[in-house]
């Protein structure tokens, strides 16, 4: 699922606790969630969930209705009356009236399993922006996969020289890199085809994002200079790039 064309005032760096019984899905959603940059916990019980929103506020929980002992229609009533938590409920129970009772006991959105980590993500940043929860909008680069991840979670795929450019860029958010500085970590030579093999580099990189439906690519040419990255920016995640 792409995310939308539009500038986003809200990042993927979200306080997410969820709580699940099924430890494989738990770990799939907890992991899936810490990959677009939420800051995710796992439980397995309302008592549990209890604990650790006792010990640290969360943005949002993201909550099973089949659970041991108190079911999440219980537990949902209950942050309803306790905090400002956003309440997303994630379910195997796909009957209306069970989506009704969900909504009507505090859900502010409900999932009917299995659900795309990508959709959960694009719809919680939404729910953040509408209960308030504003944090910076942000682009992150993924060496290990050569990824670039827009502030909705969308990924673009980059090739080795795209990866080198953004890791670079991304570096100092809205210092300008010089053309001289990029051709060498390019390996390029600085010769009179120089300057138009990177307009073409560049151009290829905003023509990606275009494509994948994830907005503008904030990389912008500095004339005689280089280019800048104008937005925020997450450190890169570890990984060794190479030609």
């Amino acid at each position: 699922m792409n995310g939308s064309t539009t500038d986003h005032p809200y990042s993927a760096q979200l306080r997410v606790i969820v709580v699940e019984d099924d430890h494989e899905l738990l770990d799939i959603l907890v992991t899936g969630l810490r990959h677009f940059g939420h800051h995710a916990l796992g439980v397995c019980d309302g008592a549990a969930l209890d604990k650790v929103m006792a010990e640290s506020p969360t943005d949002i929980v993201v909550l099973d209705l089949g659970l041991p002992g108190e079911d999440g229609i219980a537990i949902a009533k209950r942050l309803r009356n306790s905090c400002d938590c956003g309440i997303v409920m994630v379910t195997a129970r796909g009957q209306i009236d069970q989506r009704v009772l969900g909504r009507e006991t505090g859900a502010d959105l409900y999932f009917v399993k299995p659900v795309h980590i990508q959709e959960l993500n694009v719809a919680m940043i939404n729910l953040a922006g509408r209960l308030g929860k504003k944090t910076q909008a942000s682009w992150r680069l993924s060496a290990i996969t050569s990824t670039l991840i827009t502030p909705l979670g969308v990924e673009i795929p980059l090739t080795a020289q795209e990866c080198i450019l953004m890791q670079k860029l991304l570096e100092s958010p809205g210092t300008t890199v010089s053309r001289e500085e990029i051709f060498r970590m390019l390996h390029q030579p600085n010769d009179i085809y120089a300057d138009k093999r990177l307009e073409a580099l560049v151009s290829r990189l905003r023509g990606k994002v275009r494509s994948a439906e994830a907005g503008k690519l904030p990389v912008h040419a500095r004339h005689n200079l280089g280019y800048a990255f104008l937005a925020v920016a997450e450190p890169t995640t570890p990984g060794r790039l190479s030609m």
